[in-house]
């Protein structure tokens, strides 16, 4: 407690920013002991799936809460109610059903997976709870469809974090301004958030004038992947570029470099864990990630958030998305402190605000997207990922 008290002004600081004064709406449902309870959910992979990731998103969300609580500022105790959803969208969807039942949750931190997005979006939007997620990549959780005619499908629905469309533009100039890769493989997961990505990576590549020699879909949990690299290796190209996460990423490249296929892996922020390095072996030294913001360590306040979340004692690493889920959380205390028990409230205090967290500005467009549009491009080396640029887009 004491490392939290002593950072406690990490998210005070934020909410600040905000310009949270309170609210005469304060209608908390008790939870008995001495303050009302106000619950705020967190759906992630927790017990299966790319927990490595879930495991980071759900203990940022705690960081904030015990933050908010330890500084006494508030009329209400808030408490953290995680879920697991094993990256699975039946899962996930039970989750948040459970939390959408409860009358004492007001908000949700999560998911990391889009696709357990796309069912939990529509439960707690019937229950009108604002959802905020650190790691959905897919446009279509915000734009519907047909992204080139978007429509917001969900008001409650917002994201911290780019989207693939911009991930994957990034690293096909990066794989061909860069890299001088003029040649592909394009090695895809059959989900729509991995098959997202890699047509934005090709819609970006071929524009500038690279080729994609082949492009194979795999189903998901494909654990076999000697057929594909036998036709890959026909080919013979430059890189390779994967749809997919760390799970199903790492299997691959150790297959490949066992068969002879020895070329630059690229991905997108579904690989870019530790727990790929440590699935592929050497195998991944030269291989290339993006993801979401820049380095934590290089965000406004990543240093603060670094040294508190150690603090906390956590058994896991934050990952990428902690700080994202540290924010989301401080967004939603922060609608409270102004709106009260107001589910309808929140969700409009939430669209509406304006401020800074750890990882930058927070607002939002019409459609619940960040307007804090930053990637950062890595490559493995020594074992671990290497910043190589971050590009901050309009």
């Amino acid at each position: 407690m004491a490392g939290l008290m002593r950072n406690s002004f990490l998210l005070l600081a934020a909410l600040a920013v905000f310009g949270c004064g309170g609210s005469d709406s304060n209608n908390f449902s008790s939870g008995g002991g001495d303050l009302p309870v106000v619950k705020i959910g967190v759906i992630a992979p927790l017990q299966a799936g790319l927990v490595d990731f879930g495991k980071g998103i759900r203990n940022s969300v705690q960081l904030a809460v015990d933050q908010a609580n330890a500084s006494g500022r508030f009329s209400v105790r808030f408490v953290v109610d995680a879920r697991d959803d094993s990256s699975t969208p039946a899962v996930g969807q039970a989750s948040a059903q459970a939390l959408a039942a409860d009358p004492q949750v007001i908000g949700v931190v999560g998911t990391y997976n889009s696709g357990v997005a796309a069912v939990v979006q529509p439960v707690l939007a019937s229950a009108g709870i604002v959802m905020i997620s650190p790691g959905n990549t897919n446009p279509t959780l915000t734009l519907g469809p047909d992204p080139s005619r978007p429509v917001r499908p969900f008001s409650n629905y917002f994201r911290l974090v780019v989207p693939d469309s911009i991930q994957g533009s990034e690293l096909g100039a990066y794989a061909y301004n860069v890299l001088n890769v003029r040649n592909v493989a394009v090695v895809s997961e059959d989900k729509a958030v991995s098959l997202a990505l890699v047509d934005a990576f090709t819609d970006k590549f071929t524009g500038l004038g690279g080729g994609v020699a082949i492009r194979s879909v795999f189903p998901d949990g494909t654990t076999d992947f000697t057929s594909i690299i036998d036709d890959v290796k026909k080919v013979g190209p430059d890189l390779i570029v994967f749809g997919g996460e760390y799970a199903t990423a790492a299997p691959f490249r150790m297959q490949a470099s066992a068969q002879g296929l020895t070329v630059a892996l690229m991905g997108s922020d579904g690989i870019k864990d530790q727990a790929y390095i440590t699935g592929a072996g050497p195998a991944s030294n030269g291989d290339y990630a993006s993801s979401v913001g820049a380095p934590i360590a290089n965000q406004p306040r990543g240093a603060e958030f670094l040294s508190a979340y150690q603090a906390a004692g956590f058994a896991e690493p934050p990952s990428d998305f902690g700080p994202y889920a540290f924010d989301a959380a401080g967004l939603i205390i922060a609608a409270v402190d102004r709106r009260g028990f107001d589910r309808t409230g929140v969700v409009a205090e939430v669209q509406g605000i304006s401020g800074t967290g750890v990882t930058g500005p927070l607002s939002f467009d019409a459609f619940g997207d960040t307007r804090n549009k930053v990637v950062t491009l890595y490559r493995v080396e020594g074992g671990v990922f290497v910043p190589k640029t971050t590009v901050t887009l309009p």
